[in-house]
């Protein structure tokens, strides 16, 4: 079970739920056992959703994202989105409106807030989407004006320095923050945007330093991992292979 970052677009209610609803990428993280065993159908039916094969792939819709915890005075972006488009790239096409491409897109994540009646009052449950999902078809599946979806930025991003001198001259190094989850691959890809330097981030490596030593460090790790068990002495650089 995961609290999400307190921000003006999300409005205290009587009854607040958040359940995650996970990716391969962080299935080793689960909800508590009582969480599991409270939303398992509801969770199950959001995934299934997600997952299905749309006969229309060509059918779209409007999908309004409220982003005030984003963009101060940027309340929501109404984007045109077709059924089969992810969370993912919804993320992505509302960092691109609000020119945030250097942005690591993991620090951001994408929220379903559906309302139902209790007892005669309104409940609010907030439930955490994968970025595999697809909002257009969950809307669909809840009564109007029930729903919305809210953008949030992760609070939890580590801060780190990226040594740059080896692609860029007239650089030292790049301080980023990234998601806990974002891979040494996808920080190169933010490097080089950082740097305005077109070409594929398979062309570059990230090297683990120590005075004249170094070792490489692979793709898929993740780069928290690394930066938070950096020793005095060492530093994480970037060069073209």
């Amino acid at each position: 079970m995961k609290s999400l970052p307190s921000t003006s677009s999300l409005d205290p209610e009587l009854h607040r739920t958040v359940v995650s609803i996970r990716d391969d990428e962080l299935r080793g993280v689960s909800p508590s056992p009582s969480a599991a065993s409270n939303f398992r159908s509801r969770s199950d039916s959001l995934t299934s959703l997600s997952s299905l094969d749309s006969a229309d792939s060509a059918e779209w819709g409007n999908l309004r994202v409220f982003t005030t915890g984003i963009k101060m005075g940027a309340d929501y972006k109404t984007l045109r989105i077709s059924n089969q488009t992810t969370c993912q790239s919804v993320v992505e096409q509302i960092l691109n409106k609000f020119r945030l491409t250097c942005r690591d897109p993991n620090l951001f994540q994408l929220w379903m807030e559906v309302r139902t009646r209790r007892n005669g009052e309104d409940v609010k449950s907030l439930l955490e989407l994968d970025r595999l999902s697809k909002p257009l078809e969950l809307q669909r599946c809840q009564p109007a004006n029930m729903s919305r979806f809210i953008l949030n930025m992760a609070s939890n991003g580590v801060l780190m320095r990226i040594y740059d001198y080896e692609i860029s001259p007239a650089s030292n190094y790049k301080s980023i923050l990234v998601s806990r989850r974002t891979t040494c691959l996808e920080t190169i890809g933010l490097v080089l945007q950082l740097n305005r330097i077109q070409g594929h981030a398979t062309d570059y490596r990230l090297w683990l330093t120590e005075d004249s030593a170094e070792a490489q460090i692979p793709d898929e790790v993740l780069i928290s991992t690394i930066h938070l068990n950096l020793l005095p002495r060492q530093k994480i650089v970037i060069k073209k292979v």
